[in-house]
């Protein structure tokens, strides 16, 4: 019988894996690796074996697998949380800056005109349209188009910041 603790901690893990410790923790951020068992800094060897063995082929759908009752409810944890994390991941792919502007129009909705809205532009804004987060208004008195945020737009927001929440807890 194995004498060596089941919970290791990421350089442990690490070494078990035979890789640095940086490593293993870009591994876990990408989701190669499980995460840290919650409410502690410990990896489960078997949750790592089972990872190993699914990136390395050896783990296929189509073969029977003779994994324990516990192993199966880690498994069903692990799928439950990365659905309900995708659930959170933002469907559009806005850049620095497009988020910027975003969260700006948000912030200060009688800021309607490019003018108004800093670092924007007619082709930023109609990019913006074109994935429905920004719609076009009328003119305003001025003869300038206006530009308001649409409930997707502030649903992408709040997606946004619940992902960036998931990733660093």
């Amino acid at each position: 019988m194995n004498d060596s603790p089941r919970l290791i901690g990421r350089k442990e893990a690490a070494e078990y894996c035979g890789i640095s410790p940086t490593c293993f923790s870009m591994w876990v951020a990408s989701h190669k690796m499980p995460p840290a068992i919650p409410g502690t800094r410990k990896w489960d060897k078997r949750a790592i074996d089972a990872k190993l063995d699914e990136i390395s082929g050896l783990l296929s759908l189509h073969a029977p697998t003779t994994t324990t009752v516990h192993e199966r409810n880690t498994f069903d944890w692990w799928e439950a949380r990365q659905a309900e994390r995708d659930k959170h991941r933002p469907h559009h792919r806005l850049d620095v800056r497009e988020e910027r502007i975003l969260r700006f129009m948000l912030a200060h909705p009688e800021h309607t005109t490019v003018d108004l809205i800093p670092r924007a532009g007619a082709k930023t804004l109609e990019a913006l349209t074109k994935v429905g987060v920004v719609g076009r208004g009328g003119k305003d008195r001025r003869g300038f188009r206006t530009w308001f945020v649409t409930d997707e737009g502030r649903a992408e927001i709040d997606r946004t910041d619940t992902w960036r929440n998931w990733k660093f807890e």
